[in-house]
């Protein structure tokens, strides 16, 4: 089925599984690469016999999905020359916002934000470990929010505006902290929402320059390089089938998204997302084309561990309802408790990996209108619960039964388990202690279960995406096993590494995500073209 530029369809979950890599870390830093996989092994060369159309530009960009299109308007406004190869059929890629800190607009409505460095300090520190790299964090610091005025300069006015302002908010407990950084867009959508609407316009923008070819179904499968190592141009195969040589004068810029559609590489460095499905609607799209080829052109991938964006909203294995982090009493497939519930939204699925199926059900009686307001604070609690849940038991998403025991029957765990599960539950909220015993849930959190009707709503995270690629330094260049930069060769968004550290990405800033492809993936195009700002 072959779609236009504005459609889109969805893909299938595609499952994963395997050993992480482990071993012990050798001091050498070529020993501290992790070692060559098959797929990781280097094709044969594509000759010159092979090649059936040559193109010349200044940029070749790889990819034109979040990163690739800002790479590819920030080339075009500065002059240059530009073929973007797509594998796709158009413009794609996920997003709801991007996050910039110190814009304008936020200043105009009145939103007062923190020093970037205090944002990014919670990254690094927190859930990064401080495995990032702070040369390549300083990106989003020095050019966060000038990127995100050229965009609302771009589209606030436009159909594809006006951009919603995030205020955000400062709780008490710190697991649920979220800075008001993010920039919505609420204007026209295209395939999956509006962030790809916003590229797919700044892609249609450049090529209206006159100075951009986009390739669509032309997916990259090498990069040419001299006899001295610099990148040069890229292979691609277009949509008959035949090789095709791409030559820049300047640079090749890998903005091809991450590896979270090829379960190999799945599995090898994304060991938490282990029996997890892919939330990337089109897999197909996100095999980490991009990280292998810099690889076999002497590129290396962020050494483990890996970062990823697990999430439970939008639920792809099962239906979406708001309030994941809710710490309403969570059971597994087994009817028994596991973990203190209040946590915040991006490590609920720290505990749900260890459970049956990686789910969880949460549990809550009729009283839930009444507890809501003195549960707690959490990203995503927030939505209309007084259709939410009538509107999700008449639909089918949220389980509802007059007694504890049918609820279990309708969730198929075992009977007497779930029972047990909701009596010790319920004792623990008569508890006159700051802190309830069995999982150190602050005790005030603990509210009982007991009038009917009772109600379920199970929980699957899912893998968006990876958010760890290849090796690089502040200036984006892909780095060699000497930690020298690869000339000529540069990546950004989920193609580059060394922006998240540890396993998961913070949601205390939202949409970091989109704001971290569209900073490094502009400040590649500058670097790629000499331009130093």
């Amino acid at each position: 089925m072959k779609l236009d530029r504005r459609s889109f369809i969805q893909g299938s979950a595609v499952m994963g599984g395997a050993m992480m890599l482990g071993g012990a870390v050798a001091p050498a830093l070529a020993e501290q690469i992790p070692a060559p996989k098959d797929y990781m092994a280097a094709p044969e060369p594509i000759g010159d016999d092979q090649i059936s159309e040559t193109f010349e530009a200044e940029l070749v960009i790889i990819g034109a999905g979040a990163s690739g299109s800002v790479a590819c308007a920030t080339a075009a406004e500065n002059g240059a020359s530009v073929i973007v190869l797509q594998k796709a059929e158009c413009v794609f890629t996920h997003g709801s916002g991007f996050a910039a800190c110190g814009t304008k607009i936020q200043a105009e409505k009145g939103i007062e934000t923190p020093d970037p460095w205090k944002v990014l300090g919670d990254i690094a520190r927190e859930a990064g470990a401080n495995l990032g790299k702070w040369e390549v964090l300083k990106l989003w610091a020095d050019y966060g929010a000038e990127m995100g005025d050229w965009l609302v300069d771009k589209f606030e006015d436009s159909e594809y505006g006006p951009f919603l302002i995030d205020g955000g908010s400062e709780f008490s407990e710190p697991w649920n902290r979220n800075y008001p950084v993010p920039h919505l867009p609420r204007g026209t959508k295209v395939g999956t929402g509006n962030i790809m609407a916003i590229c797919t316009a700044l892609v249609d923008e450049a090529v209206a320059t006159g100075l951009v070819d986009v390739k669509y179904e032309t997916p990259a499968v090498q990069l040419r390089q001299d006899e001295s190592g610099r990148v040069t141009g890229v292979i691609a195969k277009n949509p008959d089938g035949n090789y095709i040589l791409c030559n820049a004068t300047k640079g090749v810029i890998i903005a091809a998204g991450g590896y979270e559609g090829n379960a190999k590489m799945r599995e090898d460095f994304l060991g938490q997302a282990i029996g997890l499905g892919v939330g990337y609607s089109r897999p197909e799209l996100t095999q980490g084309d991009g990280i292998l080829m810099a690889i076999w052109a002497g590129g290396r991938i962020q050494r483990l561990p890996h970062c990823s964006n697990i999430h439970y909203d939008p639920g792809i294995l099962v239906p979406t309802q708001k309030g994941t982090t809710i710490p309403w009493l969570r059971v597994n497939k087994l009817g028994k408790r596991f973990s203190n519930e209040d946590v915040c939204y991006d490590s609920v699925w720290a505990q749900d990996i260890r459970q049956p199926g990686c789910m969880h059900y949460q549990i809550f009686d009729d009283n839930y209108l009444e507890d809501l307001p003195n549960i707690g604070k959490g990203m995503t609690q927030y939505g209309k619960w007084e259709t939410l849940v009538p509107d999700g038991v008449a639909n089918g998403d949220i389980y509802c039964a007059d007694t504890i025991e049918q609820l279990a029957e309708m969730i198929e765990v075992p009977v007497e388990n779930f029972v047990a599960t909701v009596e010790r539950y319920n004792e623990l909220a008569d508890i006159d202690a700051e802190y309830e015993p069995d999982f150190g849930k602050l005790a005030y959190k603990v509210k009982k279960i007991q009038k009917p009707p009772f109600y379920a709503i199970p929980r699957q995270a899912t893998c968006l995406t990876s958010l760890s690629g290849l090796e690089i330094d502040g200036n984006l260049h892909v780095l060699n096993a000497d930690n020298e930069p690869i000339p000529g060769l540069f990546a950004c968004g989920n193609s580059s590494g060394n922006f998240f550290g540890g396993v998961y990405q913070s949601m205390s800033t939202p949409c970091m995500s989109i704001g971290r492809a569209f900073v490094t993936a502009r400040v590649a195009a500058w670097r790629a073209l000499g331009i130093d700002k």
